[in-house]
């Protein structure tokens, strides 16, 4: 029979090995106090190329330098990602990733330290695997990180790198049991590198599901996000299933992929345009809204040197940002489901502003085919319907006037008539 001092010691025991477990998978590393704003290079065009994942050092200057002048750093925006067009193979000797020489003649620590010198956050690529997922144009394969995590860790923080994107590629992909082992491995790499780094990943919450806040900054829960509509509303869909134990909290934030607001830029006929969309006005609105109502990072990956008129109204947005960069209210979401003659393609999405839920940030959305009639009440949102409220346009940033009881728009297809309602 065991003693009263044997159990005492288990339990003792048992209690520290917790707390070591907790500390190795544990992200806390100071970071993402709020979700990022900022810039990836994926679909912007350089000066004199245009592909995916093509990226170079005049390009990464120039985006930061508009970025101070059009008024998104004033804003937030302070996060300047490169993704999966940087490196070179490793250093035969020290087998440490190395930077392309073409792309980055100054060399990437020189960039870094001129971003930083201007006020901006760095961001990278790599994969958990032992290549990343697009050579970028170049003619061999570019190094993941497999076998080198605490050295890839280190040399990231002797870089002064502040973000790191982890991605799901080369031989460890279709190496599923190691999926939750890889990312705790990587997690716990950049714990110990003695810098503070964002850790978004790419693949983990598919194999940490409600760990997932315990191990990333960020994490992506659906598809690659196109710029197309169909991808769009996919990411909305995928967003309804976020639970309450990864809906987002300071400091881990569930990811909806790059926002590409004003179109991806392309090449024809070997002239390049900055954005060539693939979608309408409507729909980069209401992808905008959305991630920002549900408190996604909000990474532009379009060229933000040349803004259109829609890249404007969304990106710059005092309101919309503002409310996103509030923690003082949970992440906002999906409400509820209006009827209309399209099934379940009617919406009401909506963030409160303040926490007594007097004041809303609302999202009337339409993924129909067709332009609906779409109705908030103010009893979806808590708050008596006899009330009367001030309604706000947050797209005009004009007020529309006060109304009892519910408001209702005619929202165009894949439209959203954004609002803020005061009682």
């Amino acid at each position: 029979m065991m003693i009263l001092s044997d159990k005492k010691q288990i339990f003792k025991s048992l209690f520290f090995l917790i707390l070591a477990l907790v500390h190795t998978h544990a992200l806390d590393n100071g970071v993402g106090k709020t979700p990022p704003l900022g810039w990836n290079s994926w679909k912007t065009c350089g000066e004199a190329t245009c592909g995916h994942d093509i990226c170079n050092e005049a390009e990464v200057k120039s985006v930061a330098q508009t970025m101070k002048r059009n008024g998104m750093y004033d804003l937030g925006y302070n996060y300047v990602n490169l993704d999966d067009c940087w490196a070179y193979p490793r250093d035969p000797k020290t087998k440490q990733l190395t930077w392309d020489p073409t792309r980055f003649p100054s060399g990437l620590p020189h960039l870094i330290d001129w971003l930083h010198g201007e006020g901006f956050k760095f961001g990278l690529y790599t994969s958990a695997g032992n290549v990343t997922c697009s050579s970028g144009g170049r003619p061999m394969p570019i190094p993941g990180s497999k076998g080198h995590y605490d050295l890839d860790a280190k040399t990231f923080a002797d870089w002064k790198v502040d973000y790191v994107k982890l991605d799901w590629c080369g031989d460890i992909k279709k190496d599923l049991k190691a999926g939750k082992q890889a990312h705790v491995e990587f997690a716990k790499a950049m714990n110990e590198s003695n810098r503070e780094m964002f850790l978004e990943v790419v693949a983990g919450y598919f194999f940490l599901w409600g760990d997932v806040p315990s191990v990333a900054n960020s994490w992506r829960f659906c598809t690659d996000h196109h710029d197309e509509w169909k991808s769009s509303s996919v990411e909305l869909t995928c967003r309804l299933d976020q639970k309450k134990s990864v809906a987002g909290k300071p400091g881990a934030w569930p990811y909806m992929d790059f926002l590409l607001t004003g179109g991806s830029g392309c090449s024809e006929n070997g002239v390049v345009h900055p954005h060539c969309p693939g979608q309408t006005d409507d729909e980069y609105r209401t992808t905008f809204a959305l991630w920002s109502i549900s408190q996604s990072p909000m990474i532009i990956a379009t060229d933000v040197r040349n803004f259109t008129a829609v890249m404007t109204e969304t990106i710059l947005n005092k309101d919309i940002i503002g409310l996103h960069q509030s923690t003082n209210t949970p992440p906002g979401g999906h409400i509820k489901y209006w009827e209309c003659s399209e099934i379940l393609s009617c919406e009401v999405w909506g963030r409160k502003i303040n926490t007594n839920g007097t004041s809303w940030m609302v999202a009337l959305v339409n993924r129909g085919k067709k332009s609906h009639k779409i109705t908030v009440k103010w009893s979806d949102l808590g708050l008596s319907n006899d009330e009367n409220a001030n309604i706000y346009d947050v797209w005009s940033q004009s007020t529309i006037g006060t109304m009892k009881g519910s408001y209702t728009s005619d929202v165009a297809s894949h439209g959203t008539t954004l609002i803020r309602i005061n009682v």
